[in-house]
């Protein structure tokens, strides 16, 4: 083994009842790199972290750090070797003051007394390459997402970390604090440190990373140097397969129009938008921050009233008050904001799947109780909804399969139009091909689809056409090979 491999896991395997969480892994984690760790929901990537972290002993197989083996008895020896776990709910204790959280259980003392001053004067040293106005006197409590991550990381640098495990790192930032944390890595890595990052971003991964590791199913999927990784290469290491195989070499002609929307301004002495969505057609919205895309597509799902123009639905004039009346004339709606917008957190999957009143199960204005699980099941089958009864509270799923639940919600009601927001955000890459796969059948049942999305990859990968806002405008359409990254952050910008 290299003198320069930190640690190195070999063959290693750990089972559950019913369960092969890790199947005779074997990896390799250099000095002074940023290895990435990826895989999907159910990949591995959680229980390779509690190996490594102490916290679960593996069946079989080797951990061998700085050349010797090493059992990782327990957190204790982990941490006594350098390993720091930051996980991706933050460890964080919002009543006691930043000093106390980044010296949790090792405050510094004199003559056995806790010493505040020290304490404090060390909380800012270790604070300081980090670049960040955080008060250590201060509170958790008074700091946003942003600044608990910064904390966490430097509690693992004050224990003099050599390994740092971040798990999904940049969850809940906002775009800046996001950045900032990638420069932070690359520094930690710079200085000698290790660092495992486990992130399903793959813009993240090619951004910081110096090798790839994948996991798919428990096993060992592929590891490859940054240099050989394109974001094509990262989702074949994932899925096995291409984000575009399948269901998208498939597409539709467009048909008649079923949407048309005529010089619509959404607000009072805004430009006017002209709009047409075919039958079949996938039309994809695009736009920086407020620049009228989803003002209008929300407009079209009865969300928000025009403030002039006007729209017509199969040729009939539709003027949706509400998103119940969009969708009792055909037009169902998935907001961006899966949790607050959409989904009934302490229902069934059966009650979320049937709440807009499923077609089938509705009789004398209630819902038939004999019907509704049978209908659940059905779709629970047909968009391959991972949960063992519909009778499940929809909590206990994943980010991708409430998703299908919601996409289930808007297809029982057989609709002519389906409008999206970011229907992917927050699922992992396996979720988002079986998403894009439900969408691609029904625009072949001649449904048609508006989507808002900010992803880039996806909008080339979903839609037919793409239209792009600026300034509350539309300032262009693009179709076919025209639909590029480029392109769109041109009419964008």
């Amino acid at each position: 083994m290299s003198e320069s491999v930190l640690v190195e896991l070999q063959r290693i395997t750990k089972s559950y009842p019913g369960q092969i969480a890790l199947d005779d892994v074997s990896m390799q984690i250099q000095c002074g790199e940023v290895h990435a760790l990826v895989g999907e929901n159910g990949a591995g990537k959680s229980t390779l972290i509690r190996v490594l972290a102490g916290a679960t002993q593996p069946d079989s197989g080797r951990i061998v750090v700085d050349g010797r083996e090493d059992r990782l008895g327990g957190p204790s020896a982990a941490r006594a070797l350098g390993f720091a776990v930051v996980h991706q709910e933050p460890q964080i204790a919002p009543n006691q003051t930043v000093t106390e959280n980044i010296f949790l259980g090792a405050l510094p003392s004199r003559l056995g007394m806790f010493d505040r001053a020290a304490a404090v004067a060390r909380a800012r040293q270790v604070l300081e390459p980090f670049e960040v106005d955080i008060d250590p006197r201060r509170r958790m409590a008074d700091y946003g997402a942003a600044a608990r991550r910064v904390v966490e990381i430097a509690r693992a640098v004050s224990q003099n970390a050599r390994l740092l495990i971040l798990d999904e790192p940049t969850a809940a930032l906002p775009a800046a604090e996001r950045a900032s944390l990638l420069t932070l890595t690359r520094e930690f890595a710079s200085s000698g440190g290790s660092v495992l990052y486990v992130s399903h971003h793959l813009d993240e991964i090619l951004d910081v990373s110096d090798t790839v590791t994948a996991l798919r199913n428990g096993q060992h999927a592929g590891t490859r140097p940054r240099a050989e990784v394109t974001r094509e290469v990262a989702i074949r290491m994932i899925l096995g397969t291409s984000l575009e195989a399948g269901e998208s070499r498939n597409r539709p002609t467009p048909g008649s129009v079923v949407l048309d929307v005529e010089r619509l301004a959404t607000e009072r002495g805004g430009s006017p938008h002209d709009l047409t969505v075919r039958s079949g057609e996938i039309v994809g919205l695009f736009g920086r921050i407020d620049a009228g895309h989803e003002r209008l597509a929300r407009a079209v799902a009865g969300v928000t009233r025009p403030k002039a123009g006007g729209m017509c639905l199969r040729g009939k004039v539709y003027r949706p008050r509400s998103p119940h009346g969009a969708r009792r004339q055909g037009v169902g709606f998935l907001p961006g904001e899966r949790k607050t917008e959409a989904i009934f957190a302490h229902a069934s999957v059966t009650e979320n799947i049937v709440a807009g009143g499923a077609i089938g199960v509705v009789g004398g204005g209630f819902v038939r109780r004999n019907e509704r699980h049978a209908v659940a099941d059905r779709w629970r089958n047909q968009l391959d909804i991972k949960v063992p009864s519909v009778r499940r509270s929809i909590r206990t799923l994943s980010g991708g399969n409430q998703q299908k639940c919601l996409l289930a919600r808007l297809l029982t009601l057989n609709p002519a139009l389906l409008v999206l927001e970011h229907p992917t955000f927050g699922v992992d890459l396996g979720a988002r091909v079986e998403i894009y796969s439900t969408i691609y059948r029904a625009t072949r049942d001649g449904l048609a689809v508006l989507v808002v999305s900010d992803d880039l990859d996806e909008l080339q990968v979903l839609s037919d056409r793409v239209v792009v806002f600026r300034n509350g405008a539309i300032q262009g359409a693009l179709s076919g090979d025209d639909i590029s990254s480029n392109r769109i952050l041109e009419l964008a910008l």
